[in-house]
């Protein structure tokens, strides 16, 4: 996560999690990190009247581009203890899981992506898709392409950040019930996202960029060591991450999201037996907290994170 995961603030919290000693209140995954206070976009000016965003934010879906949809879809499946639905295997280009928590996944082959465009991360949700078009455009993001309506009932937009970023806005009539894990599974792996990361270089210039977006107040870092995570504080589902860890260690690679579990150490052990193998090793932050990661078929870095304890 980062190299001062092991420093610990005054109040008891890791400060890679808590970089302003802001107390929060108990969340249901380990990242406590700040979000809360107003700043003026501009520089210089310490409050401002925010305009509320036509943009919810919410997300409905984190997106995983892959190469072959079935065997996308059968990993993904095994390692939530998910049936594998082959009504949703018919000849197009996307599978998806309505998962728990509100904020599901959407596989997809990639055949509807447009040449050197990024590939979406995921995408919000809006109830009017004219007027949050208008409110990106007057905010000066830049926009990918004219509104899509590829069929009755659903709408959508994608504009890009300052980091290059894909992220896409949907108004959509559609509702999928939750896919229910197997009675028989073996996974310890819940069907939850806990957690969305987006890959940022500049700390504060995301969170001014990002809260804009969503009408959020926000707290910038003023005391020169910018955050290592910063959480966008969704009203539901997974929250959205900002991190600058790969960019200040050098990686080259990213994590896309977390996947909630109450046994880190037997979910690791449940994907062993299933031929995954694990990217990075499990990293323990006091007793709440424990992540490692793997790879998909595809090379997507996914985290298995502990879900706090109650």
């Amino acid at each position: 996560m980062g190299h001062n995961a092991n420093k610990m603030d005054d109040g008891g919290y890791p400060a890679w999690r808590n970089p302003d000693n802001y107390k929060p209140k108990r969340v249901p995954v380990a990242f406590r990190v700040t979000s809360v206070g107003t700043t003026n976009f501009l520089k210089g000016e310490k409050s401002m009247e925010l305009v509320k965003s036509p943009i919810d934010n919410v997300v409905e879906s984190a997106f995983v581009h892959v190469s072959d949809l079935r065997c996308s879809a059968e990993w993904y499946s095994m390692v939530m203890g998910l049936p594998l639905l082959e009504e949703r295997l018919n000849g197009g280009n996307v599978y998806w899981f309505t998962l728990q928590g509100g904020t599901g996944i959407i596989l997809d082959d990639n055949r509807s992506n447009v040449a050197d465009t990024p590939h979406v991360r995921f995408m919000y949700k809006t109830s009017d898709i004219e007027e949050s078009y208008r409110f990106l455009d007057d905010l000066g993001v830049q926009m990918v392409d004219p509104i899509e309506r590829p069929h009755p009932g659903l709408a959508f937009l994608r504009f890009i950040d300052p980091d290059g970023n894909s992220i896409m806005v949907t108004q959509s009539d559609y509702v999928s019930d939750v896919v229910e894990r197997l009675d028989d599974t073996k996974s310890p792996i819940l069907n939850q996202i806990g957690g969305i990361f987006l890959n940022i270089t500049d700390m504060n210039r995301a969170i001014r960029f990002h809260s804009r977006v969503l009408g959020l107040p926000y707290h910038e870092d003023e005391s020169g060591q910018e955050n290592s995570i910063y959480d966008l504080k969704t009203e539901s589902g997974a929250g959205v991450l900002l991190d600058n860890n790969r960019f200040k260690q050098g990686d080259d690679y990213e994590t896309l999201f977390m996947l909630l579990t109450h046994d880190v150490d037997a979910s690791k052990a449940y994907l062993e037996l299933n031929g995954v193998s694990v990217f990075t090793d499990i990293e323990r932050h006091g007793d709440q907290l424990a992540f490692f990661t793997v790879k998909d078929p595809d090379g997507n870095v996914i985290m298995i994170c502990s879900e706090e304890k109650r």
